[in-house]
């Protein structure tokens, strides 16, 4: 659990703070520092566990409670952080983080999560995050998305796993 604390502190706290404080047994775990922007588009941490149904049934009723709605990981209303395709003219889209950091195998479309999941973005604000030298160009990205952040939870009923995000380009 110490590239979970790592990974959390490299972060200002406001940008994290959704992430479990009590942990359970990790399933994945992708941490992308800050300095290392240029390699995928973007700075993040993508982390996931197995809770029980209540824990998943807690969680998910918060999200709904705060009004946040649940996406298909593949609704067209997503700007992809971090991919190859090009999202310049999606001005009204919402970012995620590109999931194929994310060492789970989701077959021939890594960057999205399962169909069966819901995707829930708590947050996502335009502007500048992290320190000038490691910003991304913003590259395939609307002019109004070049630099900001995204976070929130995707939510797997059929395993109770909880997926919690933050990507920062």
């Amino acid at each position: 659990m110490e590239n979970y604390a790592n990974g959390i502190v490299a972060f200002p706290t406001d940008l994290t703070d959704h992430f479990p404080n009590e942990l359970k047994a990790e399933r994945k775990l992708s941490v992308s520092y800050p300095s290392g922007v240029y390699a995928i588009g973007m700075a993040g941490m993508i982390f996931s566990h197995q809770v029980d149904s209540l824990e998943f049934n807690k969680v998910e009723r918060k999200l709904k409670l705060n009004n946040f709605q649940g996406y298909k990981p593949t609704d067209s209303i997503f700007i992809i952080v971090g991919d190859t395709l090009d999202y310049s003219d999606k001005k009204n889209g919402i970012p995620i983080p590109n999931f194929d950091s994310y060492e789970r195998d989701f077959g021939l479309n890594s960057k999205y999560l399962p169909d069966y999941d819901k995707v829930y973005v708590v947050e996502s604000k335009q502007g500048k995050y992290l320190e000038d030298k490691n910003l991304s160009s913003g590259k395939n990205l609307p002019e109004k998305w070049k630099n900001g952040f995204s976070r929130g939870i995707a939510t797997n009923e059929k395993e109770n796993e909880l997926i919690y995000w933050l990507c920062v380009w």
